[in-house]
């Protein structure tokens, strides 16, 4: 039986695919290459290697006009990328998976980290899953990794998450954060910088959801049009996109001024944003076989199907290795 994601996407699919075959390539003649980049995390780190590529001229060097189009939320983000309105996307997880299922001719061709850094932080009176039965928890957007982790860890401590809580879908960390410090909500699914507000504000960490193996929150995909027909473009782009990564995972003071102005974050929090982060980042946009095996075990689980997919219908980082030390 199709999980509720894959009956979405065997609809969305049917309308949004011949739109991408038809999607034009062409640019104007006097232009740069146009790339847009759907990007759910706005202000998040997960978004640090484009924001710092194009901060630090990296795509302009390139020879390309690369937009990101932030806030984004994750299924619209892929939508995207299927219709042919954006040639990459930030979200490589479950909903892309969820697409590939359906057919849609995806692939994941770059990963920024191989853990998520979501934590659920509650109020002082909770101490324990148990007490979360009744409680308000906010999550991200439906389908997101971060909620898919919420669902997953709830269930390994003994909770319903349809029968004994109730889940409100409020948005990105920052409003996230503001509910929770408000009293809107019991309790909240927090991404840095958010986890660090919680934390200071004395907050509790109910669970850390690092250790859900298998769960990507940041990459690159891209559709089959981009990978094949304008590959030279692609190419390009990633070279300056490893950059970026580069630069984010071996310059802190100068990732952190970059995060003050696209996170909205005062320069110390971006400091301590930056050291809590970057040990969840990558330093090469490659992840092995064997954990490409694991992350398909945890994200078919995750959509609810018994399907199985081959790693090469779904990753292909035959670009990004060649742009590695030789």
């Amino acid at each position: 039986m199709l999980s509720n994601e894959l009956r979405l996407w065997s609809k969305i699919f049917l309308f949004t695919f011949t739109f991408q075959l038809a999607a034009s390539s062409a640019e104007p003649q006097d232009s740069r290459p146009i790339v847009r980049i759907s990007s759910p995390g706005l202000g998040s780190t997960y978004t640090m290697p484009f924001r710092i590529a194009q901060e630090q001229g990296f795509y302009q060097e390139e020879g390309l006009d690369v937009r990101i189009l932030g806030g984004v939320r994750t299924a619209p983000s892929v939508q995207m990328l299927v219709g042919g309105t954006a040639e990459v996307s930030q979200t490589v997880g479950t909903t892309t998976l969820a697409a590939i299922l359906q057919g849609a001719p995806l692939k994941v061709v770059m990963i920024f980290n191989d853990k998520p850094a979501y934590a659920l932080y509650s109020k002082k009176s909770l101490r324990s899953f148990a007490d979360l039965k009744g409680a308000k928890v906010a999550s991200i957007t439906p389908g997101s990794t971060g909620d898919r982790l919420l669902k997953i860890v709830l269930e390994k401590n003994g909770l319903d998450w349809k029968k004994e809580l109730t889940i409100i879908y409020i948005g990105t960390s920052d409003v996230l954060i503001k509910s929770l410090v408000s009293g809107s909500v019991d309790a909240a699914v927090l991404s840095f910088p958010g986890n660090l507000v919680a934390k200071d504000a004395g907050f509790l960490e109910l669970a850390s959801f690092q250790s859900e193996v298998g769960a990507l929150t940041g990459g690159v995909a891209t559709g089959e049009p981009f990978f094949s027909k304008r590959r030279d473009v692609l190419v390009r782009f990633l070279r300056a996109t490893l950059k970026g990564l580069k630069f984010f995972k071996n310059n802190r003071e100068g990732s952190a001024r970059i995060m003050v102005r696209f996170m909205n974050i005062p320069y110390e929090t971006a400091l301590r944003t930056y050291d809590a982060t970057i040990p969840f980042f990558i330093s090469d946009g490659v992840i092995s076989e064997d954990f490409q095996d694991k992350v398909l075990d945890f994200q078919l689980k995750a959509i609810g199907t018994d399907k199985r997919i081959p790693r090469d219908r779904v990753f292909d980082f035959s670009i990004i290795k060649s742009l590695g030390p030789k």
